[in-house]
């Protein structure tokens, strides 16, 4: 992802430069995507954990 979010990729022969605007494009919006799940899903995760941590006090 992180290549893809820079416009370049890694086909076993080293890093290159993505060429083609089309295929960047689509590369770069799955990236962002990706990255926006990813850190969506670690919030949500970080709120859960503290929201039963907090369960947890309460109920003592």
């Amino acid at each position: 992802m992180r290549l893809a979010a820079r416009g370049a990729r890694d086909l076993d022969q080293g890093t290159e430069s993505i060429a083609d605007p089309t295929e960047r494009s689509t590369l770069r919006r799955q990236a962002r995507a990706v990255h926006l799940q990813a850190l969506t899903r670690a919030v949500f995760l970080t709120v859960l954990a503290f929201g039963i941590g907090a369960l947890v006090q309460l109920s003592r």
